[in-house]
């Protein structure tokens, strides 16, 4: 008796505060979404039982189950050896060190496995169906909970001596001072990152500064999500809109010395605060950094949204591990 034809594949977009899991058919057509809440800090036990749970939902409510499968691309916050599957250190989920994280799910699934850095994975994506299709030197940057960042150089994704290349997040805007607890806030994603306009919004909120969002969420300074920010901003909360704007340029600036390094054609901006709030967030970045970069390589550059929003990890997930497990059958 013929096996039987495997016909989807499983795209995973590990977040901050969410796992995004998409199905697919082998052309890559969106067939079915599960969104899950997630907390890193929780331990193996609560990631994998909610992980485990979102693939089982999202495959009965398409009549299907794990033997359909061709196989599962997850991109993940981090630094990652993508050959051997491992996540080396990873700031959204705390038990992710020198973790086997694809060897642990293909033992639980029974599937073949591909663990990419998540933003690699946002901006492969881009690159095959969306906003960076045709583009051959290309930074992708996505503003979460933190700020991740990518590379595309000649045409090809570029990971570095060990997995870690494009990680603005981890840049610094002004010189580090000797206290850690300074010098971990002068870094990008800590002055960027959703957490860090959390944290600025919930001192205006105290402040009486931001009624509308105080309206929606209290003083529950944990429901300050893109959304959220975006609602309170479009109902007058005029604070918010400059803490939004100023810390858009702060980006802007972080971004011209990207330019100015690696004189790109493109950057895309992607991201859960992008997509909530990219009217105000991308003028702002697209000024400063024409401000402070090399006006020859500013003219050349253009700045554009992410066209597949919240899906262009799981995209690129499935899209990178259907691509490996095609080479590894040949």
């Amino acid at each position: 008796m013929a096996g039987k034809k495997k016909k989807f594949i499983l795209g995973i977009d590990l977040g901050g505060t969410k796992i995004l899991i998409g199905l697919f058919d082998r052309k890559f057509s969106l067939k079915k979404t599960v969104k899950l809440e997630m907390d890193g800090n929780r331990g193996e036990r609560f990631f994998f039982n909610k992980l485990i749970d979102g693939i089982e939902e999202v495959l009965e409510e398409t009549g299907s189950d794990l033997s359909d499968l061709v196989t599962i691309g997850v991109g993940c916050p981090g630094i990652i050896d993508i050959y051997k599957g491992i996540v080396k250190v990873s700031s959204n989920v705390s038990f992710f060190k020198n973790y086997s994280l694809a060897e642990k799910l293909k033992a639980k699934l029974k599937t073949p496995v591909f663990i990419e850095n998540d933003a690699n994975a946002g901006l492969f994506g881009e690159q095959q169906f969306g906003a960076a299709r045709g583009y051959r030197e290309v930074v992708g940057v996505f503003l979460g909970t933190g700020i991740g960042g990518a590379l595309i150089i000649n045409g090809h994704l570029y990971r570095g001596a060990s997995g870690g290349a494009g990680e603005i997040g981890q840049t610094f805007l002004s010189l580090p001072s000797f206290s850690d607890f300074e010098t971990s806030r002068q870094k990008v994603g800590a002055l960027v990152g959703r957490n860090a306009i959390a944290s600025e919004a919930g001192f205006l909120l105290l402040r009486q500064k931001c009624p509308h969002l105080l309206e929606e969420i209290g003083y529950n300074v944990k429901k300050i999500r893109s959304g959220a920010l975006s609602r309170a901003i479009k109902a007058g909360d005029i604070a918010l809109e400059e803490l939004i704007r100023s810390r858009s340029r702060w980006l802007g600036v972080a971004l011209a010395n990207v330019v100015n390094i690696l004189n790109p054609e493109l950057i895309l901006l992607g991201g859960g605060m992008m997509e909530a709030m990219g009217k105000i967030i991308l003028p702002e970045v697209r000024r400063e950094m024409e401000a402070y970069a090399l006006k020859p390589l500013a003219k050349v550059v253009k700045i554009v949204p992410s066209k597949l929003k919240d899906n262009a990890v799981i995209l690129g997930a499935a899209k990178m591990a259907h691509e490996v497990f095609k080479a590894a059958k040949k």
